[in-house]
């Protein structure tokens, strides 16, 4: 079975007694998701992030890591 979780997109349901009960994935997508759930449940970021995509949609400038780097 480890062998097998090492496959992209392989994920086994454990269903004892045919009720679901708990899921394998690899190590490597737990991360994933793991890194998605902290993200999410972080206001301020999710805030920070929601007014870059605006900036973004509204042609505001871009600036290079020196130009920012620049200006500390």
């Amino acid at each position: 079975m480890l062998k097998t979780l090492e496959l992209p997109n392989v994920e086994f349901i454990t269903t004892p007694e045919g009720k679901p009960k708990a899921v394998v994935i690899s190590l490597k997508d737990w991360k994933r998701i793991s890194e998605t759930l902290k993200i999410m449940s972080n206001k301020e970021l999710l805030q920070s992030i929601g007014k870059a995509k605006q900036q973004l949609h509204s042609g505001a400038k871009l600036h290079t890591l020196k130009e920012v780097l620049e200006n500390l």
